[in-house]
C-alpha cells in the first residue's frame, strides 16, 4: 500500500511540473495578434495639459493593414480605459475608415483620437 502511494505521489508531482513547463511556454509568446500578425503600438497623450487627446501607432503595415486597423483601435481603447475608465472614443479618423489607409508613414499607422466620457 505504501509503495502505491508513492508512485501516484511520484505521477502526481510529475503532471504537476509538465504543467507548469508548459504555461511558461505559453507566456514567452504573449503577443497579441490582429489578423493573424503581431503587432507594435503604442499610445501616447499629445497635449500636456488634456491626456484626452492622444495618438496611436500600430504597425508593422506590411505585415497586414487589416491588422495594422485592429492593432490601432486595440491600443486606443486600451489608452482609453485605463486614463478614463472608459472606451467611448472619438476618431479624427476610425481605424474601421477607408480613409485610414492613408495615415501609414514608414510603415506604421497613426491614428488620433479623444477620450470621451
Amino acid at each position: 500500500m505504501r509503495r502505491t502511494s508513492v508512485v501516484t505521489l511520484g505521477l502526481c508531482a510529475a503532471l504537476a511540473l509538465t504543467a507548469v513547463s508548459g504555461c511558461s511556454r505559453i507566456k514567452k509568446d504573449d503577443g497579441l495578434r490582429f489578423d493573424g500578425q503581431r503587432m507594435r503600438i503604442s499610445a501616447k497623450r499629445v497635449d500636456k495639459d488634456d491626456r484626452s487627446f492622444f495618438t496611436v501607432n500600430a504597425g508593422p503595415v506590411s505585415r497586414s493593414l487589416a491588422g495594422a486597423k485592429g492593432a490601432a483601435h486595440y491600443g486606443g481603447t486600451e489608452y482609453c480605459i485605463e486614463n478614463f475608465g472608459t472606451s467611448n472614443i472619438k476618431w479624427e479618423i476610425a481605424p474601421s475608415d477607408e480613409a485610414a489607409d492613408t495615415q501609414v508613414n514608414r510603415d506604421t499607422l497613426t491614428l488620433k483620437g479623444q477620450c470621451r466620457p
